[in-house]
């Protein structure tokens, strides 16, 4: 459970931190989007994109500095979830609509498939390694705030993969159906991220997830306030701040009070 991390291991994280950061740029630059991704996507959800792939990209950078298996366990299967359930999503989608919904239909999006085909055989391959080494069974003392953000992420990513037009109909913005569903492979993981949460005594095995989390939600606001034109009206747009800025205060809180526990390292 507290084997030292690999070399190769820590290469691997810098790898994906990469690919998640290539979409960093779109924060900035919106229209840049579709260099990476293969969907369409308004400047709104460009930057929501960006987003979540920057959250979740500086929680993989610091695994790459963990120094032990429980730290990063989490966000590894994290990792390997999302990347396999985007595979699923682009092919099924690929499969069923043909190339017509991707910004660039006269290709196939190798590089998106690539990344997302052996990412998640190397997760798997890493938990088989480490196979007697999975969460303990015994529930964390946040048991219960961890299974809410599942309940909540878990019905979310649901509503948003297989009930595309349901999920546009709610959604506070204008959405499509392809990103719907991708948005759903992000939801799905981070409900599980949260379900090994609830499941891990340790705070040193949901320090990451919780530091991801907080990033995420201050993102989606800081997003969210920049195209505050682009909502709509009505209860949606009330539901989606409110939500978000009580993730974001939720999760900075959790950080600074565990933060403020670890002990001080008097100076030399």
């Amino acid at each position: 459970m507290d084997s030292p991390l690999p070399r190769w291991l820590r290469i691997f994280f810098l790898i994906v931190a990469l690919q998640a950061f290539l979409l960093f740029i779109a924060l900035i630059q919106p229209s840049l989007i579709n260099l990476v991704e293969p969907w369409p996507a308004s400047p709104l959800n460009a930057r929501f994109i960006a987003a979540l792939y920057t959250a979740l990209g500086i929680a993989v950078l610091l695994c790459s500095r963990a120094h032990v298996f429980r730290e990063v366990r989490i966000i590894l299967a994290g990792v390997g979830l999302a990347t396999a359930g985007l595979l699923l999503i682009t092919l099924y989608r690929l499969a069923v609509f043909g190339f017509g919904e991707l910004a660039y239909p006269d290709r196939f999006p190798v590089g998106w498939t690539l990344f997302y085909l052996l990412d998640p055989l190397v997760v798997a391959w890493t938990f088989w390694r480490w196979r007697g080494e999975g969460t303990g069974r015994t529930p964390s003392r946040l048991a219960s705030f961890w299974l809410v953000q599942t309940v909540l992420l878990g019905v979310s990513g649901l509503v948003l993969l297989l009930a595309p037009t349901l999920a546009i109909s709610l959604w506070p913005w204008a959405l499509t159906p392809p990103l719907s569903q991708l948005y759903s492979g992000f939801f799905l993981t981070l409900a599980v991220c949260c379900w090994l949460a609830s499941r891990e005594v340790e705070w040193s095995g949901v320090r990451l997830l919780t530091l991801a989390l907080a990033l995420l939600a201050a993102l989606v606001l800081v997003v969210s306030v920049i195209h505050l034109d682009r909502f709509k009206p009505g209860l949606p747009t009330l539901v989606w701040f409110a939500l978000f800025g009580a993730e974001a205060l939720a999760f900075i809180w959790l950080w600074l009070r565990h933060a403020a526990r670890q002990p001080r390292v008097a100076p030399l």
